[in-house]
Formats: C-alpha cells, structure tokens, sequence
C-alpha cells in the first residue's frame, strides 16, 4: 500500500481523500493495522513552528518553537505527529480531589510543564488545526532526514499500542475520535495526557514509573471530560461464557472460551478481551466458523499495558456490528497459568486473566465451565458442580453458575478435603504439605533444641542422629476452620440476610493473600496455620491477627458484598472492601469476651493512617481519597491502597454504623442491617456506584444525622469519601454550679482539616476516682475550627473526654 504524504499545498490532510479512503465494513484489519505501525515522521516535509496552540478539555498545549512533522496519511487520514524543541502544557482538574491527585507526582495542583519533544496520536481534529496554524503562520517547510531520525525509532517503539486504537476507529462506522500526547518533560520525565470518549473518565494524566524494579503507572489524574455523556456506553456487553479447560500434567493449559455478546453501540468492529500474556490466542472463530483475524498481546506497548492494568486482545470483526445484535466469538489459546509452589501445592497465578472476557465490564452473567486435569489433583472452581467422572489418569468435572456471576475461578492441588456443614454444605481444601518457600521459612526459624512432635514412632528416634523437625500440615486446621467459616456465616445472616449460594468451598492458596468469589474462597496457608508457626513463617503480631481472624471471614463476607452486589468502577471498590472487612472485625469480636477486638484493629488503622510516608510531610491519609480506588497504590506509595481502602474504609461503615445505632431501641441495630439488606436486595447481581450507597444510606438516615436540614449525607461523603482529612479535636471548658447540677460550657477546637468539615463529635465528663466512667454530655456539631457548647451535668467533670467510644476517626489531645 502508498500512503499519500501530507503537504500544505494538499486538501486538509484529516479529511480522507476519495479515491483511497477506508470502508470500515471491507477494509483489512491486519494491513490497516501494519500500515499504521509502520509508520515514521515524514522527513521530506518538517515544519518550523512558533506558538502553535492545541486545546483539548482542560489541557492546553503549546508549542512555543521547535519542528514539527506529521507521520504519513493513511487512507487519507493523518493520525499521528512528532515535535522537538520548546513546549508547554498546562492542565487544571475541575475536581479538587483530581487536583490533589496530581499534586501528589508534581508537587502543586496544576500540570504546568515545559517539553521538549512530543509525541502526537489522534483520530480527532488535531491535524486539520495543526495544518490551519501552520498555514496561516506561513510556517517554513524543509527537507530534514536528521529530525525524522532522531524520532524513528522512539516511534516504532510507541506505535503498536496507539496503532490499536487508531485502527478501532478507522474501523468503526461510528468512531469516537481521541487526542493522545506523550510529553518528555523537561522535570519529571516522559508522561501521558490523553482525552480519549471510549474511556470512561475521558481524560488521563499519568506516568509509568518503576520502584525497586516493580513496574506501575502512576495516574496523576483522570476524570471525566466536560462534555462527556452523562453514562458511558460500552461496545459490546457479555451475555455467558462457556469455558472449556485442559490442564496437562505439565500444568499447561488448553482452553477454549465461547464468549457470547451484545452489541451495544453501533459501528465497531473491534472486540478488546482480557487475558493473560502466559496464554497464546491460537484462532478465534466467529459463530459460522469464520476464522477473524486478532492482534494479541505483544502487540501492546509497555505503557499501554501498565495504563490498562491488564493484558489484551483485540479481535476483529467481519463487519461493523450492528445495535442490538447478538453473537458468538469462539477462542482457542493454551499457556501456562498455573504454578507448582512444590510438595502438592498449586496456585492459578492469573485469577482473573486465565479466560478471555470482556474488558472494562462489571455486568453478572452466567458461566458454564467444564474442566479436564490430572487425576492425583483436587479441582475446586466457582459455580455448582453438576457432573464428573474420571477415565484413565483424567478427571472431569462440570460446574454451572445458578444465579449471574461477576468473576468465575478455579484452583487445585492435592488436597485433604473435610465438609463442615451440609446446609450450605461447606467444603474445605488443604495441601498436606506446606508449600516449599513457608516450608522453609519454618525449617529456618525453628528454635535449636527443640524437641520434635512424636507424630513417628519412638523406635525411630534413634539417638545419636539428627532428628528433621516436622512441619506443620494445613490439613490440620480443616476442622476447626470450617467450623468458624460455618459461625461466620450465620452470624452474616443475620445483618446481610440468607446465604447467597447453596455451598461454599473454601481451599488453601500458596501467598499471602485470600480472595472471596461465588461460593468458592481462597486462603492463603497462614490461614491454616497456628499462631505459633505464623510467627516461626515471620509474620507479625498484626499480620497473624489478620490471617487467623480477620481473612478468611472478610473472604466469606464477600460472598455477600463483592458476590451479589459489586462495584460500578474502580471509585467504588472501597464499598465492597470496606464493608466485607468491617462485617470480618464485627464476627471475629463476637467471638471474644474479654476483649475489645474491634477498638483494637479501629486503633491500629487510625495509627496506620496517621503514619508519615518515608521521606516526606505527609500521612498515609493524605495520600488520597477512598474514591481513588486502586489508583492508591502507586509507585510513591505502594502500601497506601491496602491501608486507606481497608483500614479508612472499615472506619466509614463503622462511623455509619455508629450514626444510624439507636441504643434506646429494643434492636438497636436494626437501621445498619436495613441498610445492608436494602443494598442487598435492591442492586442484586448489579453494579452500584458510592451515589447509590449514599442514597441508600439517605433512607436510613435519622434526625441526628441530617446535619445540613437537607436530608442528604453529602456533608459525610464529600468529607470521609472524597476528601482526606483527619480531625484533630481538643477542648477547653469551665465548670459552674448551678442549682442541683454544673454547666459546662466550652469550645471544642477542630484542626487539620477545612474549615467546612462539619462532624457530630460526642463529649463527656470523666470524674476522678478508680473504676469510674465517663458519662456522656452530649454531641457538639462542629462549625469551623472552634464550635462553642454549653451543656448541664449532675457531676461536677474533672475533665471533659472526647469521643471516648471512637465513633469518629480522629485524634485527641
């Protein structure tokens, strides 16, 4: 194919010309797409430029002096163009926590940058306008082979992943056309801005950015464009998948996934899937058994793949699809998901990328997987299993979703397998044998001179010979695990409502971490362990609490919140996360009586929240808002997602809790759990969004709570969800008598946060003497940072104490 260059004596290099344009129902996806990769900066024509001007939402480029040349036109369409010399850019977020987001990588709440070479992608106007500029500056044009050249290979590095979605657009019947820019900053390196519709946030401000060898993209900002849809519509959305799976005794695996879609926006002919860059796509056949054509995942870029956060494919359709329409895409791939963490234990590294599935989609569909592996393994997975069978050294097993999932899994191992309950019937899966790197972090901290367990006969214990120490096995603790699985459901019961599936599997994983699917939880080997080997394997006094007591039940809580209600997007991940971990820390205190385990853990996540981040002025709260879901974890501050999305947000369902308690009722819990079962059943196999919770929290609200007269909570939400700051409380007062009593009248000072921040802070009068308790005066609604109260009490205080019962994440004096 010639593709046709670009000169200022040509018509408009963005408007296709006739004789050459591209037919998005005929043209070749794979040339299209080769001929967009091959494309280098036109040396032939360079241009001088001089205060050129680009607008795109709010960012604003500049190109203050330097060249400039386009890539070649292709079908007519120019798509792409490089610049060196001087450059500015300058973007203000509209959202203040955006703003805050951005400050956090460039240090002020604006992108105010110089360049000095850019690197430009575009399906929208920007050629035509660059063009007009360039024309009516009477820009001087030259030959110049030594520009093209320094910029040739940076393009063909850059080029696959924008060719991508370039092609989506040249393909489509109905493109959405978008601005990308890849800036080389002359202070903070190389970065991304981009105003892309087919985004759901529109436009994207980021970097990627490695820490001690770990990759990230760090999202300095993303939010919707001014002019964005109210809702954004996806492509196409999933109706089931059908997944058929190998693993060979290698623990390869073969697959074959029958993805069944809708079409829901005319024109595309793209498909973008998720899977794992360990599974090769071997052919994808549409439902006639047309072989399509597909550009897998080598084909992305490093940034792209760090900006998506998953691997992807692209699948190319015969034809633009049409609105409404149904069809099949039939997947064939094989790779190698599974690891073998030795002594029996498996674990399925890509849990969410081992099948091909629709990006971008939080919809519950039905699944159906059907598996074939080797005989020696156990193989549990998501759904009912409705069949199996074995024949020679190969199982076979069928499960099937009953009600919509979000997510489907699997994982196996040679497991020991006991059953805890039959209604729901509750199945545990544990190793014999620990996997070989705890195993050897025990044989490496075993204490000399121990003396080993008498599991073996005494006639082996020869003396004179070393003695191996045994290890601990997991499948020890099925017993007592499953019957506090079994506990933590009915107590579950009776705030969330019936047990969504009618069983529940729960099996050991090799890490450090559990996830809670549909009716199947994972668990790391902690989990299993006592208290004794976690702290042999080097766990802290923490992180032995949280994997004996607090994951496994906030795994079986997501069978509720994550498994029957999930997260629209990622700014309401801390819903899910927030609620399963609370409603853990509730269980496991119900357990206890003579501690206090739920103050205990809410004191630890204040004092996590409160710590510095290394090497700077700032907590770990400040470090952004819940609503910044999984962009939290950084490459600044890799640890703060874990500690604001689980540690603040199980603070924000236990200040809800407190708020819609009512201690004088008879059941004083019963607006929480209203609100839980109203969540539950109202948004049943649906995605909700924060506006959705709040609103729901709005129909539980009491008096006491409305604390604007607007009967909304926004006052809450704007401050614990999308803001960061932390109250700081102290409080002067004096005593007088008056009659039979004291008035206490005082000011409560509030610091550390704006001077809008507005909470109900409750205050009371503690007296001298053992034993003695503080006796609540009342609440102060604070109004700035000083709110004056005056308040009548039977006791004369020794002093005033302040939210004695933390039920407000704050500090004190």
């Amino acid at each position: 194919m010639i593709f046709p260059r670009f000169c200022l004596a040509q018509q408009p290099a963005s408007a296709p010309h006739p004789d050459n344009s591209i037919n998005p129902a005929t043209e070749d996806p794979r040339a299209l797409y080769q001929g967009l990769d091959q494309l280098r900066p036109d040396a032939a024509h360079v241009y001088s430029v001089r205060d050129l001007h680009l607008r795109r939402d709010v960012i604003k480029l500049t190109f203050s002096e330097g060249k400039l040349a386009f890539l070649p036109a292709i079908g007519g369409h120019l798509s792409g163009a490089v610049f060196t010399g001087r450059g500015h850019v300058l973007a203000t977020p509209r959202d203040p926590g955006e703003r805050r987001s951005l400050a956090q990588f460039v240090g002020v709440p604006i992108l105010d940058q110089t360049f000095s070479r850019a690197y430009l992608r575009f399906t929208d106007d920007t050629a035509a306008e660059i063009e007009e500029q360039l024309r009516s500056g009477a820009s001087e044009e030259t030959a110049d082979p030594h520009f093209a050249e320094t910029w040739n290979s940076a393009v063909a590095a850059l080029a696959p992943s924008q060719s991508l979605r370039i092609m989506l657009d040249l393909l489509s019947a109905d493109p959405a056309p978008f601005f990308y820019a890849m800036l080389v900053g002359d202070s903070v390196g190389a970065f991304d801005v981009m105003v892309d519709p087919r985004r759901e946030e529109q436009v994207l401000i980021g970097q990627p950015h490695n820490n001690n060898g770990v990759p990230f993209y760090d999202v300095w900002a993303s939010f919707r464009s001014e002019s964005a849809p109210l809702a954004a519509v996806e492509s196409f959305a999933p109706l089931d998948y059908r997944i058929d799976s190998t693993i060979g005794t290698d623990l390869s695996l073969e697959g074959r996934t029958r993805v069944h879609l809708k079409t829901m926006r005319f024109g595309d002919r793209i498909v973008p899937l998720e899977l794992s860059h360990k599974l090769a796509v071997e052919q994808v056949r549409s439902e006639d058994g047309q072989s399509l054509l597909f550009f897998p995942n080598d084909d992305l870029g490093r940034r792209d793949v760090l900006r998506r956060g998953n691997d992807v494919i692209f699948v190319a359709l015969a034809a633009p699809a049409q609105a409404g329409q149904d069809f099949s895409l039939d997947i064939s791939y094989h790779g190698n998901v599974i690891t073998d963490a030795g002594n029996g234990a498996e674990y399925v590294g890509e849990h969410e990328t081992w099948f091909p599935h629709l990006t971008a989609s939080e919809l519950f569909v039905p699944f159906d997987l059907t598996f074939h592996w080797p005989r020696r393994f156990t193989l549990v997975a998501t759904g009912t299993r409705i069949e199996s069978h074995e024949e020679g050294d190969t199982k076979t097993g069928h499960w099937r979703s009953g009600v919509p999932f979000c997510v489907a899994g699997f994982n196996m191992g040679e497991y020991k397998t006991e059953i805890a309950t039959e209604r729901p019937k509750i199945q545990l899966y544990a190793n014999k044998e620990l996997e070989e790197a705890i195993a050897q972090r025990l044989s490496a901290h075993r204490p000399p001179g121990e003396i080993p367990s008498l599991d073996r006969s005494p006639t082996d214990l020869v003396p004179g010979t070393a003695v191996e120490p045994l290890l601990p096995s997991p499948a020890a603790a099925l017993k007592q695990l499953g019957r506090r699985v079994f506990d933590s459901i009915q107590f579950y019961e009776k705030l969330n409502g019936p047990f969504p599936f009618d069983h529940l599997d729960v099996a050991q994983i090799p890490g450090s971490f559990g996830q809670g699917w549909p009716g199947l939880v994972y668990l790391s080997t902690f989990a299993f362990l006592p208290a004794e080997e976690q702290e042999r394997a080097g766990l802290q006094q923490w992180e032995q609490s949280e994997a004996r007591d607090l994951m496994p039940f906030h795994e079986v809580a997501h069978q509720w919140w994550g498994n029957v209600v999930g997260p629209a997007s990622y700014r309401d991940t801390w819903i899910e996360e927030g609620m399963a971990n609370y409603l853990a820390l509730l269980y496991s205190g119900s357990e206890r009586s003579t501690s206090d385990y739920l103050t205990e853990w809410l004191e630890h996540y204040r004092m996590i929240l409160l710590t510095r981040v290394p090497g700077s002025i700032e907590t770990i709260n400040d470090v952004g808002t819940l609503s910044l879901g999984l962009r939290l974890r950084s490459s600044k501050t890799p640890e703060a997602y874990r500690a604001i999305i689980y540690g603040k947000g199980t603070w924000v369902m236990h200040m809800l809790h407190e708020m819609l308690r009512d201690p004088a009722a008879k059941d004083g819990d019963a607006r929480f759990r209203e609100l839980l079962v109203s969540m539950l059943t109202k948004y049943k196999y649906r995605a909700f969004t924060t506006q959705d919770f709040q609103r729901e929290v709005e129909h539980q609200m009491t008096p006491d709570m409305d604390l604007e007269g607007t009967r909304r909570m926004d006052w809450f939400f704007d401050e614990w969800v999308k803001e960061t700051g932390i109250p700081h409380y102290a409080v002067k007062f004096d005593v007088k008598p008056h009659g039979n009593e004291f008035v206490v009248a005082g000011q409560l000072e509030q610091s550390g946060v704006d001077e809008l921040f507005t909470a109900p802070v409750p205050i009371y009068a503690s007296r001298p003497g053992p034993g003695s308790k503080p006796v609540r005066l009342g609440v102060v609604v604070t109004k700035g940072p000083e709110t004056r109260f005056r308040f009548t009490s039977r006791i004369r205080p020794a002093r005033l104490v302040i939210d004695p019962h933390l039920t407000i994440l704050c500090q004190t004096n």
